[in-house]
């Protein structure tokens, strides 16, 4: 959906390839290009996560190292095989969305590249080193100058520029971080400005609703427990979930959840909703904030975590762990669809996010590019 927003952008300039990690939703983008393919992609490694004693991941940089960034020949294979798509696609532009070895091999062949997503996503390239992001996981595993040397002993035969810094490996000609200041962990270290964040608006804030609803799109589903409270909640509930799978649509329908199976109108769901439940997801949230709706989230991993803990900060929402048991659940939700005061943070919320949100991006991005 990112890079959909940026061919959408741009779609009178060029004819675009999009290189995609998972193919799973390619249709979205597809109609804007020429060619939709399997890319290269970094499968993480959570042999170093795992068992008694293991720590979770303090910083975008030990993130990295769990992504390869130890193993010079892993990242000369990476590196090679975007050049090599540049070359033969005879690409003019790269735009990169988690994707640091295709700016790495774009600036190899000094192609012009952009660097877009969410602010945890896109760490600025002038950070001397990533910083931790969540205070209770700070225990770092790896040296950032060992990954440093991988990463310019990986790029010496290729013609890739050799960096000091970890982070350098985001340097790229243009930055479009997606996001609101409120959400962007690198908000102080940024040089330029934000961009609206992929989420729609709402034309008015939530006020009368009464259901709550549900978007969960990873690894929701599969809690047991999650899915028992919802369909034990004294609520009206809609669900939309992308691929339910039919036994859980069977199972939530008969517990009295209503299935929707395409998206639903922002405008909808701002006009029925009193509480929103997601997963942490960038997006989902920040439909939610500007809609003015409370908010209460179950992050998947570390990104969806830090999301969903500044909209707690910020008194519009609540966070739940993975290991949160049914009852627990079930109360939290109930308690934060009664809680007035959560919903009067959410509305003033709101009113410092909509006029942000209502920008036109495809300008900003637009114009943002256009000397490249």
């Amino acid at each position: 959906m990112t890079l959909k927003s940026a061919a959408q952008a741009l779609r009178s300039r060029f004819v675009f390839d999009a290189a995609l990690c998972r193919l799973e939703y390619a249709s979205e983008i597809a109609p804007y290009c020429e060619a939709v393919y399997q890319g290269a992609y970094l499968p993480y490694d959570a042999s170093s996560r795992s068992g008694p004693g293991s720590v979770r991941t303090a910083t975008w940089g030990e993130f990295m190292g769990d992504l390869g960034f130890r193993d010079p020949q892993f990242l000369a294979t990476q590196i090679g095989w975007w050049r090599e798509t540049m070359r033969t696609r005879r690409i003019s532009l790269v735009i990169a969305d988690y994707a640091p070895c295709a700016l790495l091999a774009a600036r190899s062949w000094g192609i012009p590249c952009v660097g877009i997503g969410t602010g945890y996503g896109l760490p600025p390239p002038g950070l001397k080193q990533f910083p931790v992001l969540l205070p209770e996981y700070d225990t770092k595993l790896y040296d950032e100058k060992e990954m440093v040397d991988a990463v310019n002993r990986a790029g010496a035969s290729l013609g890739v520029p050799q960096i000091e810094h970890l982070p350098q490996v985001y340097e790229c000609n243009e930055q479009l971080h997606r996001s609101f200041p409120l959400l962007d962990p690198y908000r102080e270290h940024r040089t330029a400005a934000p961009v609206p964040p992929v989420a729609d608006l709402a034309k008015s804030v939530a006020q009368d609703g009464d259901e709550i609803f549900v978007y969960f799109s990873t690894t929701e589903r599969e809690s047991e427990h999650l899915m028992d409270a919802i369909a034990a909640l004294d609520a009206p509930v809609r669900m939309f979930m992308p691929n339910i799978d039919d036994a859980l649509a069977a199972r939530m329908s008969a517990a009295g959840v209503i299935i929707e199976r395409q998206p639903v109108d922002v405008e909808e769901i701002a006009r029925r909703t009193r509480l929103l439940l997601n997963g942490g997801q960038h997006g989902i949230i920040s439909l939610a904030l500007a809609a003015g709706l409370p908010q209460v989230c179950f992050p998947q991993h570390l990104e969806q975590l830090y999301t969903a803990r500044r909209v707690e900060d910020a008194g519009a929402g609540v966070a739940i762990g993975r290991t949160a048991m049914r009852d627990e659940i079930r109360a939290a939700i109930e308690a934060a669809y009664h809680d007035q005061r959560l919903a009067e943070n959410a509305r003033q919320v709101s009113g410092v996010v909509r006029p942000f949100l209502a920008q036109d991006a495809d300008s900003i991005i637009s114009a943002r590019l256009s000397d490249l």
